[in-house]
């Protein structure tokens, strides 16, 4: 009975990152590798999928950044890129009017081609709000293509002393929403 309850509880985790068979990670295997594209979906009217052209044809971006990397110390690059609002403004958000302040619940889930994932804040990149200026990278400073680590496209997070969100590989942004607020017991 143990081992089943265990099993269970493993297979529901599965499910929930979704390295299930027939989900969309499960499809990439996890393996890492480089991307030639991302796809832009979740709670969007708009869901797309960039390819580097895509990218190309849209109003660049140019970011020097310093972060911590784990294994080369402190980093300083640059990049050219596409502001992520800017994508994330031609996806158009669903927004719920019947929730008071819906896109400061919203945020963003980044996946590599290996399955890492990061979390960004909607309210982080919002210019009223945050107004960071989170970018996806698809060129090095003097408009190279990126490496071949790095994917055709990077997140770039340029307020972020380390560089756990700086996302290589990037296949898929999704646009998610917390599940419903919690009530507090009245007093």
């Amino acid at each position: 009975m143990m081992r089943m309850l265990a099993h269970m509880r493993t297979m529901a985790v599965l499910m929930l990152i979704g390295c299930l068979p027939g989900t969309s990670l499960a499809a990439s295997s996890c393996a890492g590798g480089y991307a030639p594209a991302f796809v832009l979906a979740g709670a969007v009217e708009n869901p797309r999928t960039y390819r580097i052209g895509d990218l190309q044809g849209l109003t660049p971006s140019k970011a020097t950044v310093s972060y911590f990397s784990g294994r080369d110390g402190l980093v300083t690059k640059t990049f050219i890129g596409v502001p992520l609002l800017d994508l994330l403004d031609a996806a158009v958000i669903v927004n719920n009017p019947a929730q008071k302040n819906d896109a400061l619940r919203k945020y963003l889930v980044v996946t590599a081609s290996d399955c890492y994932q990061v979390s960004v804040a909607l309210a982080e990149l919002l210019p009223t709000f945050g107004g960071e200026q989170v970018m996806v990278a698809f060129a090095d400073g003097d408009g190279q293509p990126l490496d071949g680590d790095e994917g055709m496209a990077r997140l770039i997070v340029p307020g972020d002393k380390a560089g756990g969100r700086f996302v290589s590989n990037i296949t898929r942004i999704a646009v998610r929403s917390p599940g419903p607020a919690l009530q507090s017991p009245a007093p």
